[in-house]
């Protein structure tokens, strides 16, 4: 046998990460290396770069899947094409789509002359115009279902112009192209967009897609016109956010100004827990009574410090960048969003106001360096997400989406470091969907990206049929970080025993008594009667 042959035989024999071969991985390389190349002009930025993805794994589903990154434009500029990195065995034709955040469908375009694997690139057949202060969605389509991987992405553009969260990533399934909007646990698609910012290339005619572009005001919060007492909670120590208690799935519908409340509609299934009584509801969170609202015409990306949103209907997602934002008195139709990765530098408080994330995946309020204050948050997979410093009081979340593909895990509220949940009613009521879909938890507390510690959970009411138990700990055995939890306090909460143990398996799960700084005090059911810790 020839050396060469043998050299290459017994490559193909070794096996690495994930299943790919040593000959496998040179093919990679060199597919890469004589892949179509793409000539950027100077000024064209990316998400990505064209770098290889980190922590890579293949991912085959069995039917044909949308994979893509939603991301925001903090600059105007055009979009000129799309890029995906192609697995080995994806044998397909893809095809590249630039959606809006309403899922209209801006731009598409099928790949051709593709390699066998590494960066593929194609450019759209005319420029499409991008807002700064919108969202927008890139993604490409698969007829075999294997596309490329990151679980728990915590990665950042590498654009000036671009920016990506670590729940960018988003997916759907259908026979067609299909706009993309569940995550799945924080995994990257490696899908990204070309942009050029701030002028318009020669021969472009698409016209931005209509979004609003002033720029808020800092003004001074008018006092509601309906007076309300919140419910009284007792004090904790700093602690993070619970997951949502399950209770009716609620839609609503505000008109630009309004007289009376916005309404929600119940819709849970009959004998479905509610609020108890002296707990945060719908009639004591939200907008007050008697408060007119208007449109909110100001931007989606919020850059200017200390700005005020009052008394307003906001028909998109806000992302917050900057400190000191106020919200009010008003309805989201939408998420807000911090990055908890920010160190401080965004930060918001949110009081008086309804956040409706709609049936879709999606987390209503994250991820850090917020305070939210008798806000009825409904829909979604997750209604706040405390991944660090957050204080969460006086506030009611429930009715979760049902996500009909099955996928999706819903909570109330999800703890990281540093939460305060204080005084809150905490449901998820979302119903369990074959073969993954359904509540984990009203409070999840997971060490998936860190260490959940520094927490305090006091005076809450968590909603029996929260999933399998109504709360958990920190010390999940298994994730990274399950080792470690430490000063999470658990005190003066009450479970719903409902028909079952508030949970269908209990009440807690995962808290570790003997972990330092750790509490459970005063805990007890609905009767009354203690409720110890597992």
């Amino acid at each position: 046998m020839h050396p060469t042959t043998f050299t290459l035989t017994w490559l193909a024999s070794r096996p690495l990460r994930y299943g790919t071969t040593i000959a496998g991985a040179l093919l990679l390389l060199i597919a890469c290396l004589v892949a179509p190349g793409y000539q950027a002009s100077a000024n064209t930025e990316s998400l990505f770069g064209r770098s290889t993805p980190v922590r890579l794994v293949d991912r085959s589903d069995d039917s044909a899947v949308t994979v893509g990154t939603r991301f925001a434009v903090k600059a105007d500029g055009h979009a000129t094409g799309v890029s995906f990195w192609k697995q080995l065995g994806s044998s397909d034709a893809h095809v590249g789509t630039l959606w809006s955040s309403s899922g209209v469908a801006l731009a598409t375009v099928t790949f051709s002359n593709e390699s066998a694997a590494g960066w593929q690139t194609a450019t759209f057949e005319r420029p499409v115009a991008l807002k700064a202060g919108n969202t927008y969605t890139v993604s490409a389509y698969t007829t075999t279902g294997v596309y490329a991987a990151t679980a728990h992405f915590r990665g950042r553009s590498k654009s000036s112009s671009l920016v990506i969260t670590h729940n960018s990533g988003v997916r759907a399934y259908g026979a067609v192209p299909t706009y993309p909007s569940r995550s799945h646990r924080g995994s990257q698609y490696w899908v990204d967009v070309l942009f050029t910012p701030n002028s318009r290339p020669v021969g472009s005619s698409q016209t931005p897609e209509s979004t609003p572009t002033v720029s808020p005001t800092p003004t001074a919060s008018p006092t509601p016109t309906a007076s309300r007492t919140p419910t009284a909670s007792p004090t904790p120590t700093a602690s993070r956010t619970p997951t949502a208690t399950p209770t009716p799935a609620r839609t609503s519908t505000p008109a630009p100004t309004v007289t009376t409340k916005p309404t929600v509609v119940a819709t849970a299934a009959p004998g479905t827990p509610t609020a108890a009584a002296g707990f945060p509801d719908e009639s004591n969170t939200g907008v007050p009574a008697g408060t007119p609202l208007s449109t909110y015409t100001g931007p989606c990306t919020i850059t200017v410090a200390n700005t005020v949103i009052d008394a307003k209907t906001v028909d998109c997602g806000l992302i917050i960048r900057a400190t000191g934002v106020k919200i009010t008195n008003s309805v989201i139709n939408g998420t807000v969003y911090a990055d908890g990765d920010s160190n401080g530098s965004a930060s918001f408080t949110i009081v008086d106001s309804n956040v409706n994330i709609g049936a879709r995946a999606g987390t209503g309020i994250g991820d850090g360096y917020f305070t939210a204050t008798r806000v009825e948050v409904t829909g979604g997979n997750r209604s706040i997400n405390c991944f660090v410093d957050c204080t969460v009081e006086n506030s009611y979340v429930h009715g979760q989406f049902t996500d009909s593909t099955g996928a999706a895990h819903e909570s109330g509220i999800r703890m990281g470091s540093g939460a305060v949940i204080r005084g809150n009613t905490i449901a998820c009521d979302a119903p369990d969907v074959p073969p993954d879909a359904g509540c984990s938890a009203a409070l999840t507390g997971y060490g998936d990206f860190a260490v959940v510690q520094n927490n305090t959970i006091d005076g809450n009411y968590f909603v029996a049929g929260s999933g399998g138990y109504c709360a958990y700990g920190g010390s999940s055995a298994g994730k990274p970080y399950s080792s470690g939890a430490n000063n999470i306090t658990f005190t003066n909460n009450v479970f719903e025993k409902g028909d079952r143990r508030c949970g269908y398996y209990g009440p807690i799960t995962s808290f570790d008594s003997s972990a330092p700084g750790n509490i459970w005090s005063n805990n007890t059911w609905d009767d009354g009667r203690a409720v110890a810790a597992d």
